[in-house]
């Protein structure tokens, strides 16, 4: 498997700019269809996305139409009730929608876009997913979470082939928990590497999450640490969370090809073992904090 297969980008901002703290990294007369081809041409050929996205899956089901690959595709499924027997209907009415604005026939992976432990652990929830499974419709089904409550249980199912968690210089407690000693078939998927873009820009911190004083304190540390290694917090931070093995895929999210390819860049960066201990060290301890779904909600952050 080449590196860049390992890549997986995130396009929550090709429908929603706006979305997290990295909104300022378009470049002037953004078209996201040349920008889709750039990813193409840089050997990235898997994408994240969700009906939640805007306008993302059908900028996504242009760019299919035109690429030379066959694309690695997940979106989601979304709005479903607990204990409700319409919804394996539901579930299917809305994989059909999305692979129509896709001009897919099937999504290589389908997940629920709710981690509540109500929905997940859904019997009808259950029989939609096998449901779509049996026509064909989705390869492999996955939840995407945020507590260890609700990863405990998906990987004990049986029902979920692919697990999305957090996991980041801020916080490894999922990758010590779940995925370090997994000795299941179930594959785990990285995502809030940089947790919604504050690592490279930290402008709106204050006004847009709560705990802005802890995590600048922690940014602080980053920054400390990265400059006795003469290397840039981000790199770091990146190559932090590409050292840790038995993780499938990870997803990044820029409307930027520069940034996407710098991000490539870091999968081949080896950090002296003396950082990665004391990384280890500081993202260890599980931090509320760190969880988005904790920070002040705004009209663009923490709502994937």
């Amino acid at each position: 498997m080449k590196k860049s297969d390992m890549i997986c980008l995130g396009t929550v901002k090709l429908g929603i700019p706006d979305y997290g703290f990295s909104s300022t990294d378009k470049t002037e007369g953004f078209e996201p269809l040349n920008f889709l081809k750039q990813v193409e041409e840089s050997g990235i050929y898997r994408f994240d996305t969700s009906p939640r996205y805007g306008e993302s899956e059908k900028i996504l089901g242009q760019y299919i139409t035109q690429s030379k690959v066959t694309p690695f595709i997940s979106s989601k499924i979304d709005n479903l009730k607990p204990n409700d027997s319409n919804t394996p209907k539901i579930m299917l009415e809305s994989v059909k929608a999305s692979l129509t604005k896709l001009n897919l026939s099937r999504l290589d992976i389908c997940y629920l876009h709710q981690n509540d432990l109500e929905i997940i652990s859904d019997l009808y929830v259950h029989e939609g997913l096998l449901l779509l499974k049996q026509q064909g419709l989705i390869q492999h089904a996955g939840a995407s979470l945020y507590s260890h409550q609700e990863c405990e249980y998906a990987l004990g199912s049986g029902i979920f082939d692919f697990i999305q968690v957090p996991i980041n210089v801020f916080d490894i407690s999922f990758y010590n928990a779940f995925i370090k000693d997994n000795k299941t078939s179930v594959r785990f998927v990285a995502r809030s590497l940089l947790l919604q873009g504050i690592l490279a820009n930290r402008t709106g911190i204050r006004e847009g999450i709560v705990q802005a004083d802890q995590v600048l304190k922690y940014l602080e540390k980053l920054d400390e640490l990265a400059k006795q290694y003469n290397i840039s917090t981000l790199e770091m931070a990146l190559a932090f969370v590409f050292s840790l093995d038995k993780i499938d895929h990870y997803i990044v999210g820029t409307t930027n090809i520069k940034h996407l390819k710098d991000i490539t860049k870091c999968l081949s960066h080896k950090l002296p073992d003396e950082l990665i201990r004391d990384l280890t060290n500081l993202a260890v301890v599980s931090k509320d904090w760190a969880n988005p779904r904790n920070w002040k909600q705004t009209p663009s952050y923490g709502k994937t």
